[in-house]
């Protein structure tokens, strides 16, 4: 299997509401997403936190006799945009749109949730079905970029998990 390196695409849309089943159906689902046009450098990680685990000990061993998993670990795909449109801002952060060139942020903060889609460098491909977004102002190398950190989220669908991966074929369209 390839290796899961890298970035290089990244789209977003509504949150999903059926399971991909194969690469090619996540091929065809992002031609209906909001391909993100630029990333800055060094900005892209993926990333999963530790789980939360409830040791059991033997008091009269003090050695642990079982181990419970409170919480798997949040799942979170982070980056930049260094160049975005106003939409993306209302995607991403929440807002509204005022006239033609411009935009004003909410007076209450907003619950942001899409569907989030990368693409490794190495062609395959990762697939968070509900992320929980928070979009803000990111300082990268003087440039305000838009921030996203999305959290992969319970899908809140039966059948449809919060995340999911497909490889890519021995040979990918453009490679």
């Amino acid at each position: 299997m390839k290796p899961f390196i890298g970035l290089k695409k990244i789209w977003y849309g509504e949150p999903l509401k059926t399971a991909p089943a194969s690469y090619s159906e996540v091929e065809n689902l992002v031609k209906s997403l909001t391909e993100v046009k630029n990333v800055h450098e060094g900005s892209w990680s993926y990333t999963q936190d530790d789980p939360a685990i409830t040791d059991y000990i033997n008091m009269l061993t003090g050695q642990p006799y079982y181990r419970d998993v409170t919480n798997a670990g949040n799942k979170t795909i982070a980056f930049t945009m260094g160049e975005y449109e106003f939409t993306d801002l209302v995607a991403m952060q929440g807002g509204t749109i005022v006239g033609t060139d411009g935009w004003a942020a909410s007076s209450a903060p907003q619950l942001v949730y899409q569907a989030v889609v990368a693409q490794t460098k190495t062609g395959n491909f990762i697939v968070f079905t509900n992320a929980g977004i928070i979009g803000k102002t990111n300082a990268v190398e003087q440039n305000l970029g838009l921030g996203v950190t999305a959290v992969a989220m319970d899908s809140g669908v039966e059948g449809v998990a919060s995340e999911y991966r497909f490889k890519a074929p021995a040979v990918v369209a453009g490679e």
